[in-house]
């Protein structure tokens, strides 16, 4: 029984933080980086104090320490990185090497104008600007220092919707392609001390003086102790709220139904940010992932599979239905964006593919693996079926199905019919027209798919110096945020945009070190 199934029968226990770093495959470097950086001396006054060690702060760190800023970062985790232990690392940037070599014209300003395309011009302007206008010199650094693309990147978009010029690109081994250049970059720096790195360790406050203006942390490691630091500049970097589920409902307005997501992605920036003035903004940009098989009921559960939805990697053979029994989208449309949004609409974010037995066997497979399951088989499908797994529903009769599946059964029956027919002469209501058999021959089948989302979309409030405001607009002196804590709210808008949540947090970590931050050395 491969791991698809063991997931499946018994249902798993949602996984700790503790054991998601021992079995991530987090690297060696990762955890030794921050072992060897951890200074023993009384210092607590610091050019810059970065608050997460992941995508955004790791290159704010490395670019400050290049023009002689003493750097501290504090990490929650047992080792740097975070998220690109999940992430599959997709990038997307304009005017690059890469493309240059490749003869492809390119340009920031075209790169902008997708995402506000693709957003339908939700996506905060100027958040987008610097994040497009800088991200080719940014992946440009990258490769320059030995990152590799994937062969016959870059693409125009697989995941999401195509960009009009191929600037989306990613390593063979994802995240990890990325950190490991980050790792490599930041080494010397701590092998010079000029950055000193404390793991296991959290902020619980920020220190503020009678003004307001931001000038330390405080924090509490893993053993109890409690440590104050001080510095004129203390960037947030720590992600945002996706494995916090209160505060995902209390930002976005959704149900967080799949724990899918980093551990540590428990929202202390935005704890940290508005308890020092500062406010969230975007959550009701909320929009899910389309087409997770969760392991069971206990909202948030484990993802153990997925369908392979999109049509221009596997045509359409089922037909997706509502619990009103009813079809939502016409389901050979190229577009994940309308996908995501019809599932959105949905109630609980949830719908059930739909077919028969012929389906099944003539069908590419419907059901793929996840992160870590590995590929799952037809038999493998078969046997959840079979064995009546959650999420899993089977019966000889569509009545059966409909009650198995908790679907209305009347609305349901006619939909079958509807479809059969459409199938029949061609002509569908919704306008699809790959339709290649009927759903007419017993046992039927259906899963449950549900919502997921690895990211959030709410996030702190910034400028365009990415210092974090207040709601009259006015500055906290003193506190900087990037990455994901400025919510994928910022960077997509109500859509989501390949690349563009970790170019950006590269980008603007990068951006910090390198030029906004004023040190006084």
């Amino acid at each position: 029984m491969n791991k698809f199934l063991r997931l499946l029968n018994p249902i798993s226990k949602k996984i700790t933080k503790r054991k998601f770093l021992a079995t991530a495959g987090v690297s060696a470097a990762a955890v030794s980086l921050g072992a060897c950086a951890e200074n023993k001396s009384s210092n607590n006054k610091w050019d810059l104090i970065v608050v997460g060690g992941g995508n955004s702060g790791l290159p704010a760190a490395i670019f400050a320490a290049e023009r002689g800023a003493k750097v501290l970062i504090i990490e929650a985790a047992s080792a740097i990185g975070g998220t690109l232990f999940l992430s599959s690392g997709q990038m997307a940037a304009a005017g690059t090497k890469l493309q240059k070599n490749k003869g492809i014209e390119d340009s920031p300003q075209s790169h902008y104008d997708d995402i506000m395309r693709i957003s339908k011009g939700t996506a905060d302007k100027d958040i987008v600007k610097l994040a497009t206008f800088n991200a080719g010199e940014t992946f440009d650094w990258l490769t320059d220092n030995g990152f590799k693309v994937k062969e016959g990147h870059p693409v125009t978009g697989t995941t999401h919707e195509p960009y009009s010029n191929a600037r989306y690109a990613w390593g063979p081994k994802g995240g990890m392609s990325i950190l490991k250049v980050l790792e490599e970059q930041i080494k010397p720096h701590i092998d010079s001390k000029m950055v000193t790195i404390k793991l296991n360790t959290e902020v619980t406050k920020l220190i503020q003086k009678i003004n307001k203006d931001v000038e330390g942390i405080e924090t509490i490691d893993i053993d109890g102790k409690e440590q104050s630091f001080y510095s004129d500049n203390v960037v947030l970097t720590c992600g945002g709220y996706a494995s916090n589920s209160e505060m995902f409902l209390e930002i976005e307005g959704a149900l967080d139904y799949s724990d899918v997501s980093y551990p540590y992605s428990q929202g202390a920036g935005i704890t940290l940010g508005t308890e020092a003035g500062g406010y969230v903004r975007y959550g009701e940009h909320h929009l899910p992932i389309f087409g997770a098989i969760l392991a069971n009921d206990d909202y948030p559960a484990p993802m153990v599979a997925t369908a392979r939805h999109f049509p221009l990697d596997r045509p359409p053979w089922e037909i997706l239905v509502d619990v009103d029994g009813k079809r939502f989208l016409q389901e050979d449309v190229p577009s994940h964006d309308v996908y995501e949004h019809a599932l959105r609409d949905c109630p609980e974010e949830s719908c059930w593919a739909v077919f028969d037995q012929k389906i099944f066997d003539e069908a590419p497979p419907l059901i793929s693996g996840t992160f870590g399951t590995g590929k799952i088989t037809k038999e493998d499908t078969k046997e959840a079926f079979d064995q009546g797994y959650p999420k899993y529903f089977k019966s000889d009769t569509l009545e059966g199905l409909a009650e198995a599946a908790g679907i209305n059964k009347g609305n349901f029956i006619s939909t079958v019919s509807e479809y059969n027919l459409a199938q029949k002469t061609g002509k569908d209501k919704l306008g699809r027209t790959y339709m290649p058999l009927p759903i007419a021959e017993g046992p039927f089948y259906a899963v449950k798919l549900q919502s997921w989302c690895l990211t959030t979309y709410g996030g702190l409030a910034v400028n365009k110096d990415l210092q974090v405001i207040r709601q009259d607009g006015t500055v906290i002196k003193g506190l900087y945020a990037a990455g994901e804590l400025l919510g994928t709210g910022a960077f997509c808008g109500r859509s989501l945009c390949g690349g563009m949540l970790v170019t950006p947090a590269l980008t603007f970590g990068k951006l910090l070190g390198q030029k906004i931050l004023q040190f006084s050395i």
